[in-house]
């Protein structure tokens, strides 16, 4: 006897391809949306800023505030060191209290103004980022290149 039902290739449900994690943040989504729970938490960020001699760190401050806001990221803490001396980044009270919070899992990112607010050295810089790396976090830069680059060496 013929049919007229076409039979399609069976397929794996939709759940046989998404992992463990997929289906919790799913259903936490879900769960929101319904209104059953409020525990997806949103991204951590720590604002750095380094001042350096004639920049608005206020300026800079509220520009990062908002560019969280629109990534839709909290902020962790604020951290402005305005002494720059001639000292790598890993010499800085600033930035070593913000990668105790990347190593203690309180934020996922640093936030600055311009990359240089980490090291106008390049291989500083590098080195720098290969430790946030390592302590699972990354740099994001609203700028790739501050006041000190304007002379010609940007990277």
């Amino acid at each position: 006897m013929v049919s007229n039902q076409r039979t399609e290739p069976q397929q794996h449900p939709p759940d046989a391809r998404r992992t463990e994690g997929d289906r919790q943040r799913r259903r936490a989504l879900a769960d929101a949306a319904a209104g059953l729970t409020p525990k997806i938490g949103r991204f951590r960020c720590v604002i750095y800023l380094s001042g350096v001699e004639g920049v608005d760190v206020e300026l800079h401050r509220q520009g990062c505030l908002e560019t969280a806001d629109v990534l839709g990221w909290d902020v962790a803490a604020l951290i402005v060191e305005s002494d720059r001396r001639a000292v790598p980044p890993w010499e800085r009270e600033g930035l070593a209290s913000v990668l105790g919070h990347l190593r203690r899992g309180e934020a996922g990112a640093i936030l600055t103004a311009w990359r240089s607010m980490i090291s106008t050295s390049l291989d500083e810089y590098k080195q720098t980022l290969r430790e946030i790396e390592e302590d699972g976090g990354f740099v994001y830069a609203k700028r790739l290149t501050g006041p000190e680059e304007a002379n010609g060496e940007a990277w």
